[in-house]
């Protein structure tokens, strides 16, 4: 598998989750699958990031940031 096929992969997944979040209900018994699903989006629009420039430094998403620091102040 070449990048462009890749890259071609992480659309569809990235349009996959937007239809998710669109028809989901905005309800208090959804809001973390709503949250989980918007972050999946986020973390596939990075490597999406990375692949296209891979000269660009990586920004570490927020989520990651904290699992370290708490793996940390063990």
């Amino acid at each position: 598998m070449n990048k462009h096929e890749i890259l071609n992969y992480l659309e569809l997944i990235t349009s996959e989750l937007t239809d998710a979040y669109n028809t989901a209900p905005d309800t208090p018994e959804t809001s973390d699958s709503l949250y989980y699903i918007d972050t999946a989006r986020e973390l596939v629009g990075e490597l999406t990031t990375r692949l296209e420039d891979p000269q660009e430094e990586p920004v570490p998403h927020e989520d990651l940031r904290k699992d370290k620091e708490f793996d940390n102040a063990k």
